[in-house]
């Protein structure tokens, strides 16, 4: 049985490489088209634009890791069901299960690998690409964020008609902040002719506050010239804090974040997302040859070509459930960690069912 398994597993190591390869080269094109306005605006900045690239890649490695695996299982078991050796195991006595084996076990150990590289080496590139896309973003040229577009810093939300840069500092003019109700109180709203921000702090002149009232109307509380607004980082720290803070966050990072947010009374559901999602797109190495193993030995008589086709189809439901999922759990049509676990949940479902049909 030790031959067979070697036997099964060094079929699946050629269309592994050749199928991470190319489905890794497809998404760092993605890196590049989803940056192209940065690369056009900041030609002039090419090595930081390249090594922001370079950390961007660890990231998608995590998902062509198990469209890797997949491949490698779809043409290894078409490749054996075509030539009817898989028929031949069977007329041994070797159950379905025990061929498969194999192919589950390279499965589990991309699995462990996918998760150490994603603990060890995604965590680290991310932090460290938010540092680059600063550092590019501050040198001389235009400013990230777009003037008339709200933005987020803090629990604050910003709307600017105007940005300018003189000194390493940032001027908003014409600015509007809009503060959300904290508890049971009210939202407040202050309008201002410019800020200026120095060493974390954001001083705004010829102010107007406003307050909600419990009846929804706006109740003007004051005129003041200058106001101080106190925001625990520096605002250049929000340029990209949106996008990039979870997943430079390790899942122990997550899960103390997640503790002090339910403790404050804060919710989590971003973090609780994200958290789920760490620890299922791993998993999926694995999950996903549940379904494509008994798929590829159906229809593995069909030869290479069909084996390649069932595993675009999967690769393709399989992306587009973790993206809806993602969109239904940001938006709250699913609760958070049913959203970050719902490719896992669906997959292993579906693996399990036709498993029984096969065999």
């Amino acid at each position: 049985m030790k031959t067979l398994d070697k036997y099964v597993a060094k079929e699946m190591m050629v269309p592994f490489i050749a199928g991470f390869a190319v489905v890794l080269i497809l998404l760092i094109g993605n890196i590049i088209y989803n940056s192209i306005d940065l690369i056009v605006s900041r030609i002039q900045q090419w090595p930081d634009l390249l090594y922001y690239i370079i950390l961007q890649t660890p990231y998608w490695v995590m998902l062509a890791l198990p469209a890797g695996a997949l491949f490698g299982c779809t043409l290894a078991v078409s490749r054996l069901a075509r030539d009817s050796e898989i028929t031949m195991m069977r007329m041994a006595g070797i159950s379905v299960r025990r061929i498969f084996l194999p192919v589950f076990i390279v499965g589990a150990l991309t699995s462990i690998v996918a998760f150490v590289f994603q603990e060890r080496v995604t965590v680290w590139t991310q932090r460290e690409s938010v540092k680059v896309l600063k550092r590019i973003y501050l040198a001389p040229g235009a400013i990230p964020i777009q003037a008339k577009v709200f933005f987020r810093a803090e629990q604050y939300y910003f709307y600017v008609d105007r940005i300018e840069r003189s000194h390493g500092k940032v001027t908003l003019t014409d600015l509007m902040i809009y503060e959300p109700p904290i508890g049971r109180g009210f939202p407040t709203l202050i309008t201002a002719k410019s800020s200026i921000e120095e060493d974390h702090v954001w001083y705004l002149r010829d102010c107007t506050i406003y307050r909600v009232n419990q009846n929804g109307d706006p109740e003007l509380i004051g005129h003041p010239r200058k106001m101080k607004l106190d925001l625990r980082r520096a605002v250049t720290d929000y340029f990209t804090q949106e996008q990039k803070v979870p997943e430079a966050m390790s899942i122990a990072e997550l899960k103390n974040e997640m503790n002090k947010l339910k403790e404050s009374g804060h919710k989590s559901d971003s973090y609780q997302l994200e958290y789920g999602y760490k620890l299922a797109i791993p998993l999926s190495s694995l999950v996903l040859l549940f379904c494509v193993a008994p798929l590829s030995l159906r229809f593995g008589r069909g030869g290479g070509f069909m084996g390649v086709l069932i595993g675009i189809v999967v690769l393709f439901f399989y992306w587009n459930v973790i993206l809806f999922s993602r969109v239904l759990g940001k938006t709250g049509g699913l609760p958070p960690g049913l959203a970050g676990w719902s490719e896992v949940i669906i997959f292993t479902a579906l693996g399990i069912y036709l498993m029984w049909k096969v065999e």
